[in-house]
């Protein structure tokens, strides 16, 4: 059993899922009811080692917190695979394809024994239909996603190879 099921055993599911979503800034803003919701409809799944929770081209149509274990993004190659990023308890992965069509680059497989908490592109809709105030803030959550990873990824990327990077200049 985590660390995380047994500090929280007590504490309804719903109630430990809306803690988890108002630390995340990409939900921070949004109105309380519809954090509540949002909390309600989310969903925990849990991932043995190596299973694959979506693979390249595939669009998932999920968002995932991850609440325990280690989750691997890896670019499928005629060599094998070959990781390219690894997330830990904390990260949320699948954000902006709670918007729209995000047909996945990489595959994405589970390291280890992983749990995340999971939200689907319709349980997202469903705020954004019962909530339309929410549409703002998911624009501005946006920009400001977009602005850290340029802030991240671009200011420290040679002259040579800005126009690989997509820099947006905004």
């Amino acid at each position: 059993m985590s660390s995380y099921t047994e500090r929280n055993s007590q504490v309804p599911e719903m109630q430990q899922n809306l803690q988890l979503l108002k630390d995340v800034p990409f939900f921070a803003s949004f109105p309380i009811k519809a954090m509540k919701l949002l909390a309600f409809l989310a969903e925990k799944d849990i991932f043995n080692q190596g299973d694959v929770l979506f693979g390249k081209g595939y669009n998932n149509r999920k968002a995932y917190l991850i609440l325990s274990g280690k989750l691997q993004l890896l670019q499928e190659g005629l060599a094998g695979d070959t990781v390219v990023q690894e997330y830990d308890p904390g990260d949320i992965l699948g954000l902006f394809s709670l918007l729209g069509n995000m047909p996945a680059l990489f595959a994405l497989q589970a390291e280890e024994k992983t749990t995340v908490l999971t939200i689907s592109r319709a349980q997202f809709e469903k705020i954004q239909e019962q909530f339309p105030e929410t549409g703002k803030l998911i624009l501005k959550s946006v920009l400001k996603e977009l602005h850290l990873w340029e802030r991240r990824n671009v200011s420290e990327v040679k002259g040579c190879c800005l126009n690989l990077t997509g820099v947006t200049a905004i």
